[in-house]
C-alpha cells in the first residue's frame, strides 16, 4: 500500500490486554515528534494491501456490531477517542479471555489525511502487539561501553491490525485487515467475533476466488498420473486471466477447458461453489490484475521426482508424458523441447 507523506497520526492510546486482565492507560498520547510519528505511520500502513478490502457486516443479524458503532462514534467527534478506546479494549478482552488468546497490547489510533481510491479522509486504526522480539543495544559514554538485552516490537511486521476509512459508512467501511498471526484460520476471533468483518465482493475478491477455485478443482479433476497435464490446466488458467481485462465463463472454457467432459465437471463445481457464496458471479467479471500478482507465487508449477529431481511445468502438455519402465520397475517422464537454455 502507498503511504503519503501527508498521513499524520493525530492521536494514540494503548492499552494492555494481561493474564491477569485488563490494563488500561490514563490517557492518549496526542504530540509525537515528526520523526517518530513517520515511523509509526510506516509500521502501521505498510503491512496492508490496498487492493483486498473488507466491510463491517451490519446486515448480519448473527455479528455483534459493537466495534461499527464504536467506531462511527469516534469518526462523529474524534475528541473522544480515548473513552471509546476503552469500550474496544473491555470488547477485545472479553472475547480474549472467553477464547484464551494470547495476551499483548492494543493500540487505537487516529489519522487524518490518509487516501482510498483518490478520496482524502480520515482513518481509525486497530492493533494488536501478541509478540514481542529481543534486541542487543550498545550502550557507552566516552570509551566506556556496555551491551544489554531488551524486548520490543519489530518494527517490520504487524501481528494483527485494521484500517477503517470513514467513508462508505452506509454499508460498512472501507476496511482493510491484517492478521499474520492467524494464516491457518485456526481461530477468527480478530475478524468475525471483535471486528465483525466480511470480505468485499469485488473484482479482486471475485479473481482470487475464481483462481483457488481452479486449483481446488484441478486437484479432483485429474488423477495422480496426470500431473503434467495438471500443472498445464492452472497454468493456462492463469494465462488465460492474465491476457484478458474481462472473465467470460463460456470464452474460458472454449480456449482453456476445451474438452467437453471436463466442461461439465467444471460446471457442476461452480454450481456448488455458487451456492456456498449466492453473492458470487461465477460467469463474467472484471479481472483483477493484481489479485492474480498477490496468488501466483502461491501456485506450484513442480513434479517432484524421489529426492533426485524437479520438473518444473508451465504449460504445453502435449511435450511432457509419462510412462514405466518394466524392466528397471521405475516410472520415468519424457520431455521434448525445441532448445537447450
Amino acid at each position: 500500500m502507498v503511504i503519503s507523506s501527508e498521513v499524520r497520526l493525530n492521536q494514540l492510546v494503548i492499552h494492555k490486554l494481561a493474564e491477569e486482565g485488563l490494563i488500561t492507560s490514563t490517557g492518549s498520547i496526542d504530540a509525537l515528534d515528526e520523526d517518530l510519528n513517520k515511523l509509526l505511520v510506516n509500521y502501521f500502513f505498510k503491512s496492508f494491501k490496498e487492493e483486498e478490502r473488507y466491510h463491517f457486516a451490519i446486515d448480519n443479524e448473527e455479528i455483534d456490531p459493537k466495534t461499527f458503532e464504536v467506531v462511527s462514534q469516534i469518526f462523529d467527534n474524534p475528541e473522544s477517542l480515548y473513552d471509546h478506546s476503552l469500550v474496544l479494549a473491555s470488547h477485545l478482552s472479553a472475547l480474549s479471555q472467553n477464547q484464551n488468546i494470547k495476551e499483548g497490547d492494543f493500540l487505537v489510533c487516529h489519522f487524518e489525511d490518509c487516501v482510498i481510491d483518490d478520496e482524502v479522509t480520515d482513518v481509525i486504526g486497530l492493533f494488536k502487539v501478541e509478540n514481542k522480539e529481543t534486541y542487543i543495544k550498545i550502550m557507552g559514554q566516552g570509551n566506556d561501553f556496555n551491551i544489554i538485552s531488551d524486548e520490543g516490537i519489530s518494527i517490520n511486521k504487524l501481528d494483527k491490525g485494521v484500517l477503517i476509512f470513514n467513508t462508505s459508512r452506509e454499508s460498512g467501511y472501507q476496511v482493510l485487515l491484517v492478521d499474520i498471526t492467524n494464516k491457518s484460520n485456526s481461530a477468527q476471533y480478530w475478524q468475525n467475533d471483535f471486528l465483525g468483518l466480511e470480505k468485499t465482493v469485488d473484482e479482486y475478491y471475485q479473481t482470487q476466488n475464481l483462481i483457488n477455485n481452479i486449483q481446488e478443482f484441478a486437484q479432483g479433476a485429474f488423477e495422480q498420473n496426470e500431473k503434467p497435464e495438471k500443472l498445464s490446466f492452472v497454468n493456462e488458467s492463469i494465462d488465460y486471466l492474465k491476457n484478458n481485462e474481462f472473465f467470460n465463463k463460456e470464452d474460458y472454457q472454449e480456449k482453456v477447458l476445451q474438452s467437453p467432459e471436463l466442461i461439465d465437471q467444471f460446471e457442476n463445481f461452480q454450481i456448488k461453489k455458487q451456492e456456498e457464496e449466492p453473492d458470487l458471479d461465477t460467469n463474467q467479471f472484471d479481472i483483477s490484475k493484481p489479485a492474480i500478482k498477490n496468488t501466483k507465487r502461491f501456485i506450484r508449477s513442480i513434479i517432484k521426482l524421489d529426492k533426485n529431481f524437479h520438473v518444473y511445468v508451465h504449460g504445453n502438455k502435449e511435450q511432457i508424458t509419462r510412462g514405466y519402465d518394466n524392466e528397471r520397475k521405475l516410472n520415468y517422464y519424457t520431455l521434448y523441447f525445441h532448445e537447450e537454455h
